[in-house]
């Protein structure tokens, strides 16, 4: 174990408290946290939940890794006799990408609006710390760093930024990071599919040619984000040879960023009564939606829920009446639209 290792484990160890908690996403940066926190906490009863947020959106090649390493993790805790539960957390039904967006007729995400962080991710994480820590001391680690970029900076000032969370490498960089997974023996593996995670999603290299590997700097998130490149799904694509079946997600991803930068598509009155671009026309719903249901066929992937099918029939009914009639300073040019 290097000593950069055990000064990081000595640093948590008097930071466990009765709860503990480790925001784990698969990545790179929260598998160090995890396994950092582990190799503190071993040899105590103190408890610790291991809490992972599933979007119901993450990218397919994404999300069997994850399967993979939360199942090895459960395996090692177990056979370690770690006083640790694996969480994971979801959306609300009612908030999902696909009702807000096919029910609600929310535009997909832009930098002006960024709606879905929130629904997806944040509200399903606070509720569940807010619930298991009531009355209870704990500490939440998390593996946000400053490097990452210059808000992260500009927000996290010090490790322990807020009562009850730390982060226990807000100071890494990119290289520190890599060079720890690289080198440290991983509790319930290896790292190596991580290090492909990246390779396969980013054409960056942020760790040097000089030890022979190159990895990327950032892995894909929800596959329909339009703030996400396209081209990561080509990347990932042609590294696992599913090449066709990418394709064909990159093709209903662009279909939703250009139906959100093209107001006839919106009802000409708003959620709050007032007249102006409002949700998506419930005609462009139920267009997505076939889409969406082909594209499923097309894949062979499972890309939405019968929970979220029923909500999401539920408020075209409601919306039937309403938002219906496009913005008026706007044509409805359907019959060259990419929809039908």
């Amino acid at each position: 174990m290097s000593n950069c290792y055990s000064d990081l484990i000595a640093e948590i160890r008097p930071l466990l408290k009765e709860i503990n908690i480790v925001s784990f996403s698969g990545g790179k940066d929260s598998s160090v946290v995890l396994q950092s926190v582990l190799a503190a906490i071993a040899g105590t009863s103190k408890k610790l939940f291991i809490m992972t947020a599933d979007t119901l959106m993450e990218i397919p090649y994404f999300q069997e890794y994850l399967n993979r390493t939360k199942s090895a993790i459960k395996t090692y805790i177990q056979a370690a006799k770690i006083n640790a539960e694996l969480i994971t957390v979801y959306p609300d039904p009612r908030h999902t990408f696909w009702v807000s967006i096919l029910g609600m007729g929310y535009p997909a995400a832009h930098m002006g609006f960024r709606w879905c962080t929130k629904k997806l991710k944040i509200a399903p994480i606070s509720n569940f710390i807010e619930i298991i820590t009531f009355q209870k001391e704990y500490t939440c680690f998390i593996g946000v760093r400053r490097a990452e970029s210059a808000l992260r900076a500009r927000i996290y000032q010090r490790k322990d930024f807020k009562p009850n969370y730390y982060a226990p490498i807000l100071n890494w960089t990119a290289y520190d990071v890599w060079g720890f997974l690289m080198t440290e023996p991983c509790p319930w593996g290896d790292h190596s599919e991580l290090i492909k995670v990246y390779k396969y999603s980013s054409d960056e290299c942020v760790y040097g040619e000089k030890q022979g590997v190159c990895v990327g700097n950032a892995r894909y998130g929800c596959w329909a984000c339009p703030l996400q490149k396209s081209s990561q799904l080509d990347l990932i694509g042609f590294h696992t040879g599913e090449v066709k079946r990418y394709q064909a997600l990159k093709d209903f991803k662009n279909i939703l960023v250009n139906t959100a930068n093209n107001t006839a598509y919106r009802s000409r009155i708003r959620r709050n009564g007032k007249e102006g671009p409002g949700p998506f026309l419930v005609s462009i719903r139920q267009k997505l939606y076939a889409k969406l249901k082909r594209l499923e066929i097309e894949t062979g992937w499972h890309l939405i829920t019968k929970e979220e099918e029923n909500l999401i029939f539920n408020h075209w009914e409601i919306d039937r009446n309403i938002h219906h009639v496009a913005h008026k300073f706007q044509p409805m040019l359907f019959s060259s639209e990419p929809l039908s």
